[in-house]
């Protein structure tokens, strides 16, 4: 029994160690409703732990960087990566998913394209979705996704 609880108090305290303010859970944030999310606007940040900025190389200009709009109906539309997407968004037990829908087919290529074709994966195949702070997180089993708020103003 003692050597249980020395493992496990083990691998607490190692675990703890090796997170950062940085990890992205689960547990990160708090699963937002329908309500929380219409009408809103998401800059993509983060893939997979890295700046987006720093994955491209430069940051891109407003109006042609990835992110995500949340209309009447949980209809979803905004940039992958090169192209321009809608679609029919779910929520169902915390989770977020997109029926596929009409876009753009402007070529793409290299770190852009690899941003988008996660996009599509993530938003098709559905990602456990968290409000933190003014942060969206798009939790898929292969990858997240950290997008900033960046609502229009008018």
């Amino acid at each position: 029994m003692r050597l249980k609880l020395f493992v496990l108090a083990s691998m607490w305290f190692v675990w703890g160690c090796a997170s950062t303010s940085q990890d992205i859970t689960a547990e990160s944030g708090k699963v937002p409703s329908v309500e929380q999310l219409v009408h809103h606007h998401y800059n993509l940040e983060m893939v997979d732990g890295v700046k987006l900025s720093d994955m491209l190389g430069q940051p891109l200009e407003a109006g042609k960087r990835p992110d995500i709009e949340f209309q009447e109906g949980l209809r979803l539309a905004g940039i992958a990566g090169c192209n321009r997407f809608m679609g029919q968004g779910t929520l169902e037990r915390g989770a977020l998913s997109m029926a596929p829908g009409p876009s753009t087919r402007m070529a793409c290529i290299g770190e852009l394209a690899k941003v988008e074709q996660l996009v599509f994966t993530v938003l098709n195949e559905g990602a456990l979705i968290r409000i933190k702070d003014q942060q969206l997180i798009l939790l898929h089993q292969d990858h997240t996704l950290v997008y900033q708020l960046a609502d229009y103003v008018y």
